[in-house]
């Protein structure tokens, strides 16, 4: 009893080779979580800071009053004199409001050239006097444009309202 030719061997895979019933383990597991809540976590922290931020910035420092002192010598001072306004500040070249006031574009330029001829004259010592109630960042500007020229130190004065 011949059978005929042995079947040829294929090389094509079938689809019953492999088990289908039982799944195969990666070999490698993937990492999933899902970040939503981690999302809204940070969010809401990034709100949180940043009202924080905004309430912090606007509250004022009530700093108490300096009882020890040195006493600025008058004669070798450039003064600028800085009041509180309505919004922003009023700055003036000189002791008290008797100067015109400087306007916001021109603040920078007219300090630093005040500041440049006081070092001519032999003033070493910029004294910003500030009412209590003017912003610390607006004293720092003009402390900031004055003491860029070079050989001069700093000196503040609060005016108090009586």
């Amino acid at each position: 009893m011949d059978a005929g030719p042995a079947p040829a061997a294929s090389s094509a895979p079938s689809p019953f080779d492999e088990d289908t019933l039982v799944p195969k383990k990666s070999l490698v597991d993937d990492a999933r979580f899902d970040v939503t809540a981690m999302v809204d976590l940070v969010f809401m922290m990034n709100i949180f800071f940043l009202v924080t931020w905004a309430e912090m910035a606007r509250a004022e420092i009530d700093l108490p009053t300096a009882r020890h002192c040195t006493a600025a010598e008058r004669d070798k001072s450039i003064v600028f004199t800085i009041t509180a306004g309505a919004g922003t500040p009023a700055i003036y070249i000189g002791d008290g409001t008797g100067g015109g006031q400087l306007s916001p574009g021109q603040i920078d330029q007219k300090v630093t050239t005040a500041t440049e001829e006081g070092v001519r004259d032999g003033k070493d010592i910029v004294l910003i006097k500030a009412e209590k109630d003017v912003l610390l960042r607006d004293v720092a500007h003009v402390a900031t444009v004055a003491t860029a020229v070079k050989g001069t130190r700093l000196m503040l004065a609060v005016i108090e309202k009586r």
